[in-house]
């Protein structure tokens, strides 16, 4: 076997903006949470919070994943769910009659930017070498 390879430097940039992408989420949720945006007359909105928390755990899970090299198709996954969330927050403060603007996509920047790193060749490559070497020691 090979020694591992050296990790190519789109990956290590996905690896940083994907572990960026996690604070804003965090942020909002705990802003949300902590400041009382959830409650109505009948209580929290547990779906609502479920909804906000989902997105960071997510793409903590997928750095791990891509960090461990077994692959980059979660990175893609939290990518979406960070735009969700931004889809979440516009249609609720337009529930309310107030506007954001596009401000709330900002939290989907660095998730998505670390996708679209991950699906470079570079990182294909270097993902598909770590498949050979695991497969070399199943063997």
């Amino acid at each position: 076997m090979s020694a591992p390879s050296s990790i190519p430097g789109p990956a290590l940039a996905a690896a940083v903006l994907a572990a960026l992408g996690v604070l804003p989420l965090v942020v909002v949720a705990f802003l949300v949470v902590a400041l009382g945006g959830l409650e109505a007359d009948a209580g929290r909105d547990w779906v609502s919070i479920v909804l906000l928390l989902v997105p960071p755990l997510l793409q903590l899970f997928a750095l791990g994943w891509f960090l461990f090299r077994r692959g980059r198709v979660p990175l893609v996954l939290a990518a979406l769910a960070a735009i969700a969330v931004g889809v979440l927050v516009l249609v609720t403060s337009a529930s309310v009659g107030s506007s954001v603007g596009l401000g709330p996509f900002v939290l989907a920047i660095c998730p998505v930017l670390a996708a679209g790193l991950a699906m470079t060749p570079a990182v294909g490559r270097w993902l598909a070498e770590a498949r050979v070497q695991r497969r070399g020691r199943e063997a």
